[in-house]
């Protein structure tokens, strides 16, 4: 729900285009400085205590932004709703990945990252319908329900004794496990991992700068209204929800490599037409396909980030995940920003789009066969390893 309007309602309290960078990118800033306390502090506690508190952060985050009297009380407020994001989304993934058997993580890790993308449908959906008819400020009130119901229903179905039981498991995979900086050391001597992280910042650098600055670029530049930006961001989330199921299912039999190349080529496409149309059904259409790209990327790269550790590390390798997204993101919202002052804003997704490019080169360095070292595939009648 924030994406398209957050942009639109920082610049609406008086921020100019270069404060409007700063304060986009004080969020992933912030979870870049907290990803990894938070998943020290899981392994400790549990990930299912953690991934509740960030839904109470999330909750006093939104009530916060709806108040905020100005455009400088949007960096503090930033910065803890940073600390919702980058304490939830590890949780989240690593619960995912601890349930998906080797083999089958491209179509589980499908399935969860579908149930994101249906909220990017919904969310922009829900925030055109309210930014027709009222302020800005009203969508952060509406979207401090969301978190209130999901604290609601989990207690409801008796969360209590999940988060007892969780907090025991987490202990036991913490112990055989070792330290967090031992479990970091394994993860970044993997070759694909170090090669996945490099190129994911590529993707979010471009992605960070497109968040940034399109909204705003769409209201002033190209005249449009804010229930209509909304729409557009819609308009990306449809194919993006749509394709990480099948995009997951298709890396577990052809490998991750090809849907990732395949997804780092339709970005850099997508990114620099975008910055060439100004009709509104070429931009839907554009907005697509960077949907789908984004989609066709997600299952595979968190499903080969997995692949290339043991079980134990899993906590760990999702916090990097988030990590490499976070600094990616700061560095493409303050860039787009500070480029702002020179550049206009159809230039700015050009570089972006250029910048994917590396990261895409990267992509074709993967070597898959690593990985079957780590989790050799099992016959399922015999036994051995094939």
């Amino acid at each position: 729900m924030l994406i398209p309007v957050l942009p639109l309602y920082i610049t609406s309290l008086g921020a100019s285009r270069l404060e409007l960078g700063l304060i986009m990118a004080t969020l992933p800033a912030t979870s870049i400085i907290a990803r990894l306390p938070f998943s020290v502090l899981s392994s400790r506690v549990g990930r299912w205590p953690i991934a509740i508190s960030a839904l109470l952060l999330q909750l006093l985050a939104y009530l916060l932004f709806y108040i905020a009297p100005s455009n400088v009380w949007l960096y503090p407020v930033s910065a803890l709703y940073g600390l919702a994001v980058s304490s939830f989304g590890p949780c989240a993934i690593a619960i995912a990945l601890d349930s998906a058997p080797f083999g089958k993580k491209g179509i589980v890790m499908g399935r969860f990252y579908a149930a994101i993308g249906a909220a990017m449908i919904l969310g922009p959906l829900l925030t055109s319908l309210l930014t027709f008819c009222l302020e800005y400020s009203s969508v952060f009130l509406f979207a401090s329900a969301l978190p209130a119901v999901g604290l609601s229903t989990f207690l409801l179905l008796g969360g209590l004794t999940l988060l007892r039981r969780a907090s025991l498991t987490s202990l036991v995979a913490d112990r055989e496990g070792g330290s967090p900086l031992t479990s970091l050391r394994r993860i970044l001597s993997q070759r694909n991992i170090a090669i996945l992280s490099a190129s994911s910042v590529t993707f979010f650098i471009a992605l960070g700068a497109f968040e940034t600055m399109f909204p705003v670029y769409a209201k002033d530049d190209l005249q449009l209204r804010s229930f209509q930006v909304s729409l557009l961001f819609a308009a990306r989330g449809i194919p993006n929800a749509v394709s990480r199921i099948p995009s997951g299912a298709w890396s577990d039999k052809v490998g991750r490599r090809l849907p990732l190349i395949f997804s780092y080529s339709l970005t850099c496409l997508a990114l620099f037409l975008i910055s060439m149309v100004d009709d509104v059904l070429i931009l839907m259409l554009l907005l697509g396909l960077y949907g789908l790209a984004w989609g066709a990327r997600t299952a595979p790269s968190a499903a080969l980030y997995s692949d290339n550790v043991s079980p134990v590390d899993t906590g760990m390798v999702s916090t990097l995940i988030w990590l490499t997204s976070d600094i990616a993101m700061a560095i493409g919202s303050s860039l787009a920003g500070a480029l702002s002052l020179i550049l206009p804003t159809p230039m700015i997704l050009r570089v972006a789009a250029i910048l994917v490019l590396p990261g895409l080169l990267g992509i074709m360095m993967i070597h898959e066969a690593e990985a079957e070292r780590l989790h050799p595939k099992i016959h399922p009648k015999t036994g051995s390893r094939v």
